[in-house]
């Protein structure tokens, strides 16, 4: 035991030791680059890659190269036949009232009433035409077509 402390000690004073007659005698020569030696530039040409090596296609410039039809033909008029019916669904009633988390599952299983009949759903599934897209303790989001809504806990 008493010769790895002398290893350690000695290690630690020869490296915070004054160790002046090595580094004077080991000076290494600085080398200088004179500014005025003659540097060669790299050159090269790139050509330009008419096909996509990912996806396959071609560039737009090779598109258009490509012949194409030159004679225009009339398209077809528009007629309105039907128009479109821009009144919105009313939403149904709906009312949150908690959710469950079991130990085995990774997802929540929430209890909503919509018009008056209790469903039990998870967050992603799809109730008549609502969906569930998050769950909170106090809210849950859900989205009918492209409207969102946000429904509250009820007490």
């Amino acid at each position: 035991m008493l010769i790895i402390w002398a290893i350690v000690f000695n290690k630690i004073f020869n490296f915070f030791g004054n160790n002046t007659e090595e580094d004077s005698m080991s000076v290494n020569p600085i080398t200088i680059v004179d500014p005025r030696m003659n540097f060669s530039k790299d050159t090269f040409n790139l050509r330009k890659i008419e096909r996509d090596p990912f996806l396959g296609k071609y560039t737009t410039s090779r598109a258009k190269k490509r012949k194409t039809n030159t004679k225009l033909v009339p398209r077809p008029k528009k007629t309105n036949s039907a128009p479109k019916n821009n009144i919105k669904k009313p939403w149904p009633k709906l009312s949150y009232h908690g959710f469950v988390k079991g130990a085995k599952s990774t997802s929540e299983l929430i209890l909503i009433r919509m018009n008056n009949k209790f469903y039990k759903i998870r967050e992603g599934e799809m109730l008549e035409d609502i969906s569930v897209k998050k769950i909170y303790r106090d809210s849950i989001i859900i989205k009918r077509s492209k409207e969102n809504k946000t429904v509250l806990k009820s007490k």
